[in-house]
């Protein structure tokens, strides 16, 4: 029975950060950060970057050959999504931030 159990919640668990790039298209920019956290759920790092709030969410994809992940980041501002995608934030000059795509 334990082993039923924890094949269930570890199902549960791929199949929840599998669909983190399907959740996040739910998004407009302008979300606010109640939305964000409805849709996507808790995020998994969270930072500030100036003004700038970022969260940061994984999603991890097997295969039988290795485990690729892709991280997905949210960024607001004053409360509400400036930008959003796969890649992570990295500051850009004195004021902003830009999602950097992850490599192919």
């Amino acid at each position: 029975m334990k082993r039923i159990m924890g094949a269930v919640a570890l199902a549960t668990a791929l199949a929840g950060c599998h669909t983190t790039g399907q959740k996040i298209t739910n998004l407009s920019p302008d979300s606010s950060r109640d939305q964000v956290v409805a849709t996507l759920g808790r995020p998994d790092a969270l930072g500030t970057m100036g003004d700038f709030e970022v969260y940061t969410y994984l999603a991890r994809h097997r295969s039988r050959v290795s485990m690729a992940h892709t991280d997905y980041t949210v960024v607001m501002k004053d409360g509400h999504v400036v930008q959003f995608g796969p890649g992570l934030a990295r500051r850009e000059g004195l004021h902003g931030v830009v999602i950097v795509p992850p490599e192919s």
